[in-house]
């Protein structure tokens, strides 16, 4: 049975987790995420490649933010290693308070006959360093931290300005990741650092690089999405955007 989790639960299993030395993965699929799984499967073609997702993840020249997918449609070996990688996933992260977007994900998780074991809203991932800031802040506290996104070094920057004298902690990787075909860069990348959690910001490739974290590297992974940003400003990134998919003061509660 399927177990829904707030973020103050969510944090404690990723504490648990880091203090008595096991693996954990935290994963979120949204919109996107779930139309790469649909591929060829629940979706045609012709209905993903019609779809406006479609057009926004081919779009080359964006890089960075919530338009920035990491991936060009259609993909197959993208389907196949986030297939694999949702159904090694130990707490998965959707649209639970969005109803269009979460639906269309559980209808594509029943086809796949993928059941997690815990569930979270996705969307909070914009806002638990906040809401959970005490708890956040004790993940990263006296650990080796190792950040994946295309922007690690202004993670880097910022995190190291505003709390490392708090915290007294070690970021002993920044690995810089922009689309799908660097997965193979990145895992080696990975595999060579040494670090207790890894925090990561890259739409579908962080959902395939998590598990890979937890089940091949022995550690902690949680994928934050463009929650990264708001290690950098302090402000809930794309609030504008976000009070228009969900109420502030009700996802800073979840």
């Amino acid at each position: 049975m399927t177990a829904e989790l707030n973020t103050g639960q969510v944090m404690d299993k990723i504490l648990f987790s880091l203090e008595h030395r096991l693996p954990l993965s935290v994963i979120s699929v949204g919109v996107t995420e779930t139309h790469v799984l649909a591929q060829y499967t629940v979706y045609s073609e012709e209905q993903f490649m019609n779809h406006p997702e479609a057009d926004v993840a081919n779009n080359k020249h964006v890089t960075r933010g919530h338009w920035h997918r990491g991936i060009r449609f259609p993909n197959i070996a993208a389907r196949d290693a986030a297939l694999d990688a949702v159904r090694n996933a130990d707490i998965v992260g959707i649209c639970i308070r969005v109803s269009e977007a979460g639906e269309f994900t559980r209808k594509v998780f029943d086809y796949y006959g993928i059941r997690p074991q815990y569930l979270f809203e996705a969307y909070t991932r914009r806002v638990i360093m906040i809401s959970q800031q005490q708890k956040f802040h004790k993940m990263l506290k006296n650990r080796k931290i190792a950040i994946v996104c295309s922007y690690a070094d202004e993670v880097k920057a910022a995190l190291e300005h505003s709390l490392k004298d708090k915290l007294g902690f070690q970021i002993t990787g920044t690995i810089k990741i922009n689309q799908f075909e660097d997965i193979p860069r990145v895992k080696q990348e990975l595999s060579a650092c040494d670090f207790d959690v890894c925090l990561l910001a890259a739409a579908i490739n962080a959902v395939i690089l998590a598990p890979f974290i937890a089940k091949e590297l022995g550690k902690v992974a949680l994928d934050i999405g463009q929650g990264m940003e708001t290690l950098i400003t302090g402000s809930i990134e794309g609030e504008d955007w976000l009070v228009t998919q969900v109420e502030i003061a009700k996802l800073l509660e979840m």
